[in-house]
């Protein structure tokens, strides 16, 4: 790892959130609704898209041809077999719908150009919310301050106090994950259904 390989593969960790982002604020609660609109316009499996940039960072970072193998191997070879499982539900819920959209939209290569899908859908950034994401970027933040302080401290062989505020940031982002798992995620608070009731046109009674 240096200094070239940890920017790169920043750059592809954001590209693959920022897929992830733009994913899931078409997504509605699975089984609901058919997503067809933005990056499902594209490409059927954009969350999987994101997911291997995500990875891909990783390994950009690490730099470690072995590492890249076995990331392409594993990663290709777990979303094959969980596509198929996914691409057969939905056939059974959707019907032609479905497969529709399946002969005209690609699995994992996007299209160049957007599918006119039949009913189209909005962004809403309360779905983002909704579906937790905000775990995945603090998630990748600790991720990135942890690789770095290992490569100062460890590495490089830098004193402790140089890096004192990045190790307080550290600890505090890693107290919020575990404090947002323990009372957010167990308590269910209803202020996320509250956002996504805002951006839902209410029906007339």
């Amino acid at each position: 790892m240096n200094d070239r390989t940890f920017l790169w593969g920043t750059i592809f960790l954001i590209i693959g959130e920022l897929i992830r982002f733009w994913a899931l604020g078409f997504v509605e609660k699975k089984g609901r609704k058919l997503a067809m609109s933005g990056p499902y316009a594209f490409v059927r499996n954009p969350l999987y898209v994101g997911n291997f940039f995500l990875g891909l960072g990783v390994v950009v970072i690490v730099w470690n041809w072995i590492i890249l193998v076995l990331f392409l191997a594993g990663f290709f070879g777990i979303y094959a077999g969980t596509i198929r499982g996914e691409e057969k539900h939905l056939k059974e819920m959707f019907g032609k719908s479905y497969e529709d959209y399946c002969r005209n939209v690609p699995s994992f290569f996007p299209r160049l150009t957007p599918y006119t899908a039949p009913e189209k859908d909005s962004f809403l950034w309360s779905r983002i919310i909704k579906h937790h994401e905000y775990i995945t970027v603090a998630g990748i933040l600790l991720m990135l301050m942890i690789i770095y302080l290992y490569e100062k401290l460890f590495l490089a062989k830098e004193p402790v106090t140089h890096e004192m505020p990045l190790i307080v940031a550290t600890v505090i982002v890693a107290l919020a994950l575990v404090l947002e798992r323990v009372f957010v995620s167990r308590l269910h608070i209803t202020f996320f259904e509250r956002l996504r009731e805002k951006d839902t046109p209410k029906k007339e009674s």
